[in-house]
């Protein structure tokens, strides 16, 4: 008995826990400078003679010529006292996110690989940025737990895509496979099948986030645009082309588990286009034998989408009920989009979402998407 008395004092207190009430899924960690990331990046492009500099010019400083958000899209509250890029200091943004915002767990979208025309210098500045991620935010700056990580990789290059995903597979704070939409063909065709077969036999879902690259990725069906505006207003019509892709090549029959986030590109532009699918599904069915069910029965299983930046109305009951329509409550989750220049707060975000739906949207849906615990540690 004495023994047991002494051990149990000896043994650390159990550490208290608090319920997860907000879950950020869409936050954005960019490294220090461009030598923190250089120094992660793989031969043989580091003894090929890639600088710091060169690094610098090829991804993160690659400033499409067009469509330039307000202050390059930065909050200006977000630039650390230490100096830096906004939310390069995991201290300065954890106090923001954390304490002051009241976000428990934080999705790791990091930003600084834009998309490239060799497929082979995309996958190798994406096995850095992963690199980087696993050594910095995810580790050294993650003992509370509560920063989790995408695996970014090159979707011009499937066996590549595919070798990063099981490079970091397992990893307990990589939670997802992240693409970027920019490619050369819609994401149902066969060619980027296999990144999916690699989610899925390793329980990941796959996220896909807008970004900007020079050149041909800018054009819409019918040429440039002329703003900033329209750019970011057309963002729907990206994902748009995605979504009736999956679909119709018959993605989520052939890999029935898969999950697919869609990011930060609204939502309200779902509710028309599910309905148009399923009208000319009735008609046109035989042409998509892949497609086995009407196309809006997949959106709840198999689709999420982040709310940043969610459409505003200016009557709220109009956007009210659209998420009621499109059953937002099981496939919209919460985001922030720290620290970019649209940046949604919790409690704002939280007065427009419907009282039924607040806890979903704002932490179940992620939790069970990424299988994150209902409880974190108090800090």
């Amino acid at each position: 008995m004495a023994m047991t008395q002494t051990a149990a004092l000896a043994a650390p207190p159990a550490q208290h826990e608090v319920e997860v009430r907000v879950v950020d899924t869409d936050l954005h960690p960019a490294p220090r400078s461009d030598s923190e990331l250089h120094a992660y990046l793989p031969d043989p492009w580091r003894s090929r003679g890639w600088s710091a500099e060169m690094l610098g010019r090829v991804a993160a400083q690659v400033v499409p010529p067009l469509y330039v958000p307000p202050g390059q899209g930065q909050r200006r509250d977000a630039y650390a006292p230490t100096g830096g890029p906004p939310c390069s200091d995991p201290a300065f943004t954890a106090r923001q996110l954390f304490e002051e915002a009241g976000v428990d767990y934080a999705i790791l979208v990091p930003r600084g690989d834009r998309p490239l025309a060799n497929p082979e210098h995309e996958a190798a500045l994406a096995a850095a940025v992963n690199t980087w991620l696993a050594e910095t935010w995810l580790s050294t700056y993650n003992a509370h737990g509560r920063f989790k990580g995408s695996i970014r990789v090159s979707p011009n290059d499937a066996t590549l895509a595919v070798r990063e995903i099981e490079r970091w597979a397992g990893h307990p704070h990589f939670v997802q496979v992240m693409l970027v939409p920019n490619v050369r063909a819609p994401f149902g065709q066969a060619q980027f099948q296999p990144i999916f077969a690699a989610a899925v036999r390793h329980g990941l879902p796959v996220a896909t986030h807008v970004n900007r690259t020079p050149g041909m990725a800018l054009l819409t069906p019918v040429g440039f645009s002329s703003y900033f505006l329209e750019h970011h207003a057309l963002y729907p019509a990206l994902y748009a082309t995605h979504l009736i892709s999956l679909l119709c090549e018959g993605v989520f029959d052939r890999f029935p588990s898969l999950k697919v986030v869609f990011m930060e590109g609204g939502v309200s532009w779902l509710l028309p286009l599910v309905w148009r699918l399923d009208k000319h599904w009735r008609e046109l069915r035989a042409e998509v034998p892949g497609l086995r069910r009407r196309p809006s029965e997949y959106v709840r299983e198999h689709l999420r989408f982040t709310t940043q930046p969610v459409e505003e109305p200016q009557q709220v009951g109009h956007l009210l009920r659209v998420l009621e329509w499109l059953d937002g409550e099981h496939v919209l989750m919460f985001a922030t989009d720290y620290p970019h220049w649209d940046y949604d707060d919790p409690v704002h975000v939280l007065r427009a979402l419907p009282e039924p739906a607040r806890q979903r949207i704002l932490c179940d849906n992620a939790l069970e998407l990424y299988g994150l615990p209902p409880t974190r540690p108090a800090a």
